[in-house]
């Protein structure tokens, strides 16, 4: 696998407080993001998944709750898991905006989750693993409290197996949110979760949110990025070579560009 800091390898990687107070400072910008809130991914999960009444669900890097609210119908239990108490208190309003009763929130850190083994018969993480320090210690604690028979659900950003694109949309995505720390490939993702211990049964390496793609601007708004950092990302996606603005779907839009972020969604089980 990768190092996360191979494209820049003097590059520190994000403490946890930095990654929580920038989402914590952009919360309300993540609570009203279509990309989040009615994202493909995030029902892909919910029908991959297969949630049964009697189950638990954890879903880490929750944000404002998309996912755990869209699960929490059809489980007994939904538990919103993140970093920034700001994002809770928002999965919280949408839980109530929602008529959602049975979800909790718990503050904490995806790498030491403070629950027991085998706690939940679903665990989830959509949009947030590429800003794990650590994947590799992240995906065994999600694997350590996911029960015999339970599903692990990952939607993510991802990266084709061609250093150059790899590189390239690491870039962007770092200079889009500094405490991104990496993108992972569909093969890199198989190798992580199958060195938890878990067994893979869903793979699919390129699903778009939304069809009408990603607005640069609005990306970039999202989390609060300086106009300078706008023309550079700009400039980056216009100038870039061929294959890279055709895997990322390129499309000049006057002062704007609209691309593409894929995602990963892989669905894996615990058989132990």
């Amino acid at each position: 696998m990768n190092d996360p800091r191979a494209t820049d390898p003097d590059r520190a990687l994000p403490a946890l407080a930095e990654t929580a107070r920038q989402f914590g400072e952009h919360a309300r910008q993540y609570a009203v993001s279509r990309a989040h809130l009615e994202g493909t991914t995030r029902v892909m999960l919910l029908e991959r998944m297969e949630p049964v009444a009697d189950e638990t669900l954890l879903d880490i890097g929750s944000g404002p709750g998309p996912v755990a609210i869209a699960f929490a119908p059809y489980v007994a239990r939904a538990v919103a898991y993140d970093a920034a108490p700001e994002m809770l208190v928002a999965a919280r309003l949408a839980a109530r905006r929602a008529a959602v009763a049975n979800l909790e929130t718990v503050r904490g850190d995806a790498h030491r989750l403070p629950f027991a083994d085998r706690a939940f018969g679903l665990v989830t993480s959509r949009a947030c693993p590429h800003h794990f320090t650590d994947i590799r210690a992240a995906v065994a604690e999600m694997a350590r409290v996911l029960a015999r028979g339970g599903r692990l659900g990952i939607a993510d950003g991802t990266v084709p197996d061609d250093p150059e694109i790899d590189a390239f949309l690491n870039r962007l995505d770092t200079l889009h949110d500094p405490t991104t720390v990496r993108n992972y490939s569909a093969r890199e993702w198989r190798g992580i979760v199958e060195g938890a211990g878990l067994r893979v049964d869903v793979v699919e390496d390129y699903v778009v949110e939304l069809p009408e793609g990603r607005s640069l601007l609005d990306w970039l708004a999202r989390s609060g990025a300086s106009s300078a950092i706008a023309e550079e990302c700009r400039r980056m996606l216009l100038q870039a070579p061929a294959k890279v603005r055709d895997y990322l779907r390129v499309r000049p839009d006057g002062d704007d560009v609209n691309f593409e972020l894929p995602r990963v969604v892989m669905v894996a089980k615990r058989v132990d």
